[in-house]
């Protein structure tokens, strides 16, 4: 059969059964070892099909998926797991120093998909590296404009990497990150119980995985209120997502971020779980806890307003959500408030309170400005919290006390009222007399 007779018959499959024949670059016959270890987190991949290329470095290797059908390439420098709830066409390049022991992407969309992806050592040259990089950059790349969201998982060799690196590497703080155009923008993420690193996204664009910093203990913060023995820590070259603090039992602490300052002390050994937006730019936030148990918090600020809450029509821009894991005692919330900010918003700081949704609407607590311009507040749980100002409401004028003679009115009516007994008693008595 001629070759131009094998295409024809190639093209009149692909449009009787309306599926992709995949384009798979051909495999030499010593290219299958029969045994080759299961790649790390195997058993996540559930029925994975296996596509053995450990004879090739990726260039170019195309590749057409089926919706649904999760498929495990294993390449000579590289694994890699892709799913997607439709059909995809997949073109895969990796330069040849990069390993990666594997890398896991779950799409979900609407529409089929064809997916460019390229894996790097560094970034194009336009781009900086980010300080506490792990050295492995994914760029995903999509014809489509459709929407979709995409779940980015990757192995953490901790071994692996810190040989690599020449350092010792905090798992705990590891976080995905893409380039927005202008910086490395974190992205909430978890590490499994199965050590990936896993987050969300709705976009494709260059990533990597790096560590949000290196704790590194300054020395006495210059914030407001601070006592004498505090343990101050110094993450000013990050904003924080999904960034993870143990708070020894009373044990005041300070975590100092790029765009914000936190002050927190618990009567009891506390976890937190903290998350910022980028745009999310306010002073010292305080909290201290009074916890008969081992608490954990998760700590969402946003500037953004949460889906479940309405906005509140004068407020100083900040939400808070606070998530614990049990119940709490008592707690105080504060935050350093700068009286020229409240100014340029239109609002007068002595009209500020603390104020929580409570499902209906926002409920204002009694809030004290302290001398160091901290406004604080007690409460028995936790919510989402913002400060906002309280309007005063027109109150009834209160009715005169007093007479135009001088005379107190009860004094009046006391008067009248005995005045009005003894006419009466004499009218009686009057009446008797002649009766």
């Amino acid at each position: 059969m001629k070759l131009n007779q094998i295409s024809v018959i190639i093209v009149a499959l692909t449009l009787l059964t309306g599926t992709l024949v995949p384009l798979v670059q051909a495999v030499s016959p010593e290219a299958n070892p029969p045994n080759i270890p299961d790649p790390p987190g195997t058993s996540d991949s559930g029925k994975s099909l296996r596509v053995n290329r450990t004879d090739i470095i990726p260039n170019q290797y195309m590749y057409n998926l089926n919706g649904c059908v999760p498929q495990l390439f294993q390449f000579q420098n590289m694994v890699m797991e892709l799913n997607c709830s439709r059909n995809m066409t997949m073109n895969m390049t990796s330069e040849e120093g990069v390993r990666i022991q594997h890398l896991a992407m779950n799409i979900r969309t609407e529409r089929n998909m064809y997916l460019e992806v390229h894996a790097q050592g560094l970034p194009p040259e336009d781009i900086p590296e980010p300080e506490t990089g792990i050295n492995r950059y994914m760029s995903f790349e999509t014809n489509s404009t459709d929407p979709f969201n995409a779940t980015l998982r990757y192995y953490m060799n901790s071994t692996e990497l810190e040989m690599e690196m020449t350092r010792e590497l905090n798992m705990s703080m590891m976080t995905w990150c893409y380039w927005n155009g202008s910086d490395w923008e974190p992205v909430m993420s978890r590490l499994t119980e199965t050590g990936f690193l896993e987050a969300n996204t709705t976009r494709f664009s260059l990533w990597t995985i790096l560590e949000q910093g290196t704790p590194k203990e300054s020395g006495q913060p210059d914030v407001p209120g601070a006592p004498e023995r505090i343990r101050s820590f110094d993450y000013t070259n990050m904003v924080p997502q999904g960034f993870q603090h143990q708070i020894e039992r009373n044990q005041a602490t300070m975590l100092q971020f790029s765009n914000s300052a936190m002050y927190l002390n618990c009567t009891n050994q506390m976890q937190i779980t903290v998350s910022a937006e980028n745009q999310y730019k306010q002073k010292m936030l305080k909290l201290e806890v009074d916890s008969g148990n081992a608490l954990k918090l998760e700590i969402q600020l946003r500037e953004s307003k949460p889906t479940a809450v309405e906005a509140p029509e004068k407020h100083l821009g900040f939400y808070c959500e606070i998530e614990p894991n049990t119940t709490i005692t008592q707690a105080r919330l504060g935050m350093e408030i700068d009286p020229v900010q409240v100014q340029a918003m239109n609002m007068e700081t002595e009209k500020l309170s603390w104020a929580y949704w409570n499902g209906a609407e926002w409920e204002t607590v009694d809030s004290t400005l302290t001398d160091e311009n901290i406004l604080e507040a007690e409460t028995t749980h936790f919510s989402t919290w913002t400060i906002l100002q309280v309007e005063e409401t027109a109150t009834e004028p209160e009715p005169d006390t007093e007479t135009s003679t001088g005379i107190p009115l009860p004094a009046l009516f006391i008067a009248v009222g005995v005045a009005s007994a003894t006419l009466f008693t004499v009218k009686k008595k009057t009446s008797g007399i002649s009766g």
